[in-house]
C-alpha cells in the first residue's frame, strides 16, 4: 500500500479544522494544530510532507512565525507551505512570501482548487 503524504494544518478555528478534515481526509494523514502548543509537539512526533497555514492564530506566535521557523530546518527547507487566510490585502501576501510560503490563497476558497493547489505543489517538490 502507497503511504499517504502526511499534512499538517495550522488553525484555531474549529469549523475550518472540520471542513480541512473533511476535505483533505481521504488522501492526507492529517494533524492538526491550534497554535505553537500543539504545533512543536506535532513536529517532535511527526514528519511532514506538507502544510497548510493560516497567519492569524490564537497565542504568541502568528503563522508567518511558525513558517519563517519551519524554513530554518533543514528538513523542511523546501517543504510546501501552502497559507490559507482571510488577510486579503496584498501586503499579507508579500510577508507570507518573504517568510517562505509556497503559496497564498485567500478565504472563500473553492475546494476544488484547494486540492488542486495541494497536489501541485507535492508534485513539484
Amino acid at each position: 500500500m502507497e503511504r499517504r503524504p502526511k499534512l499538517l494544518i495550522v488553525e484555531d478555528d474549529d469549523l475550518n479544522q472540520l471542513i480541512y478534515n473533511r476535505i483533505f481526509a481521504s488522501k492526507y494523514d492529517i494533524v492538526m494544530c491550534k497554535n505553537e502548543d500543539d504545533f512543536y509537539p506535532a513536529l517532535n512526533a511527526n514528519k511532514f510532507d506538507i502544510f497548510l497555514i493560516d497567519i492569524s492564530l490564537v497565542g504568541t506566535k502568528d503563522g508567518i512565525q511558525l513558517i519563517q521557523e519551519l524554513r530554518q530546518m533543514k528538513e523542511y527547507k523546501s517543504t510546501p507551505i501552502i497559507v490559507v487566510t482571510a488577510n486579503a490585502f496584498k501586503r499579507d501576501e508579500e510577508i507570507a512570501k518573504d517568510a517562505g510560503a509556497t503559496k497564498f490563497l485567500r478565504k472563500p476558497i473553492d475546494t476544488k482548487m484547494l486540492i488542486e493547489e495541494f497536489e501541485t505543489s507535492l508534485n513539484q517538490q
